[in-house]
């Protein structure tokens, strides 16, 4: 399923490459808040550096925290690095875009047991899959009103399969 995914996305990316001429930035940079379910919130910054008016590559790089009590107090921690290709459908004032990210989560847990710091962290393979949405404020600024993706981490060996949230400020950076 994966290397269909991968396939599809590659597709895309260059059926768009001959983009319809208009002035889109060189590089946009997006910064805001992430919640990637449960009490799991936190923060999300992408980086787009565009190759034309539709297809773009991107870094997005994530931090969610969040904490787990049962019988112990659990902090948790999740910081994502995912590199990958994305396609916009620029408008007048609208930018919907579609995106597929891979790389890297590394989580972590801590607690303290009768006053013993214990600690585990992980590094496993992720991707999100997903879209967004981009309102233009004016030729510098947009907001974005939404980014939705299918996000799955591997953790301990494990793939967890979650949906991850977010929207901000987006700034764009020189014309193309």
């Amino acid at each position: 399923m994966l290397k269909k995914v991968c396939y599809t996305i590659c597709l895309v990316c260059i059926a768009a490459i001959p983009g319809r001429a208009q002035d889109s930035p060189k590089a946009e940079l997006f910064g805001g808040y992430s919640w990637s379910g449960g009490n799991f919130h936190g923060w999300n910054a992408v980086i787009t550096g565009n190759i034309n008016d539709r297809c773009g590559i991107v870094a997005d790089f994530s931090g969610h925290y969040g904490s787990e009590t049962e019988f112990v107090r659990v902090n948790q921690h999740a910081h994502s690095f995912l590199f990958g290709p994305r396609v916009a459908f620029r408008g007048r004032r609208l930018t919907p875009f579609v995106y597929g990210v891979f790389g890297v989560t590394r989580f972590s847990e801590s607690a303290v047991i009768g006053g013993q710091h214990l600690s585990h962290v992980s590094n496993g393979f992720s991707m999100a899959l997903g879209g967004g949405l981009d309102v233009k404020v004016n030729e510098r600024l947009a907001i974005r009103a939404f980014q939705l993706d299918y996000f799955r981490p591997i953790v301990n060996d494990e793939p967890n399969n979650r949906g991850r949230l977010a929207f901000g400020v987006v700034v764009r950076l020189g014309t193309k």
